[in-house]
């Protein structure tokens, strides 16, 4: 459960939702430094000095991949429902997930930005900003972090996972790069969206827990209600 859970800080809500709206308009007007910037960071990524990261490359993004991204929330979700009695928490999962997927593929519809041409190794369709890999891989580590990190009593073990979930979400951002599906400022919108979108989510959380809690989980609701 999540109640005793600190949503993430208005200051990094604020900061990610300036670095959104920014990045997304430069975008849709298709700002010239923007356009410089991301072409010459794609140039360095996919330069001959980092060609052996290939076959890495390409497993990390298949890893990623939106649609797994989906099935991983779900078996989450199931966890959560089946194991943990943690009824709730398993809808919210869908819905963050599912409901994220929407807000991402607005987004993108309303940028339209174009993807990249020029050396990309697996051909991509739809538009570019933001990634739904990274964007997908930023809440499914979330709920990782969250449901399984999050409550470890060990702090040693805790902070090196933590450290893995965010070396991933990096890795994740450097694929798509690297593949020519994304430029970087894609990937760098998709985290920026998935913070905002997360706190969202766990605004909500809040409200409605009881709410829904009553339908799922009468006693939980029950209780939650007297207090």
């Amino acid at each position: 459960m999540l109640n005793d859970a600190n949503n993430i800080p208005k200051k990094y809500v604020a900061i990610s939702a300036v670095v959104v709206i920014i990045l997304a308009l430069g975008a849709k007007m298709q700002n010239e430094f923007m356009q410089f910037f991301d072409q010459f960071f794609s140039s360095i990524v996919q330069g001959e000095f980092f060609s052996f990261l290939e076959p890495i490359m390409r497993l990390i993004t298949n890893i990623a991949d939106t649609k797994l991204g989906l099935i991983y929330a779900i078996l989450i979700a199931l966890y959560l429902w089946f194991k943990m009695d943690q009824r709730v928490d398993a809808i919210w999962v869908i819905c963050t997930m599912f409901g994220g997927a929407v807000v991402a593929f607005l987004l993108k519809e309303f940028v339209q930005r174009a993807r990249p041409t020029i050396d990309q190794i697996v051909p991509e369709t739809g538009y570019s900003m933001p990634s739904g890999h990274a964007f997908e891989a930023f809440l499914v580590l979330a709920f990782i972090y969250l449901y399984f990190i999050r409550p470890m009593a060990d702090s040693s073990l805790k902070t090196w996972s933590i450290r893995g979930l965010v070396t991933w979400q990096i890795l994740v951002m450097w694929s798509r790069t690297y593949m020519g599906a994304h430029y970087l400022t894609d990937t760098v919108t998709s985290v920026a969206l998935g913070v905002v979108w997360l706190w969202v989510a766990l605004l909500l959380y809040q409200k409605f827990y009881g709410l829904i809690a009553g339908y799922v989980s009468p006693a939980v609701g029950q209780h939650q209600r007297r207090h």
